[in-house]
């Protein structure tokens, strides 16, 4: 797993894929799912969505954004 993650941070256009597309919209999704769980009745699942797996993606899109600009600057 490593060694696929290490050959990423080699492809600026992986990343940009990564960083400004799939993460975000994954984030977006999940987030909105925990939403319409917190309104329709199930707020401890909900909440956890909120909390979890969105701060994950965030975090992950932050990630790769970060790893793509700092290989584009070494170039």
């Amino acid at each position: 797993m490593k060694k696929y993650i290490g050959e990423l941070k080699a492809h600026p256009e992986a990343l940009f894929v990564l960083g400004y597309m799939l993460f975000p919209l994954l984030a977006l999704v999940v987030a909105a799912l925990g939403f319409f769980m917190v309104l329709g009745g199930h707020k401890i699942f909900g909440l956890i969505l909120l909390l979890v797996p969105a701060q994950i993606f965030i975090f992950c899109a932050v990630w790769a954004i970060n790893n793509r600009k700092r290989l584009l600057e070494e170039k």
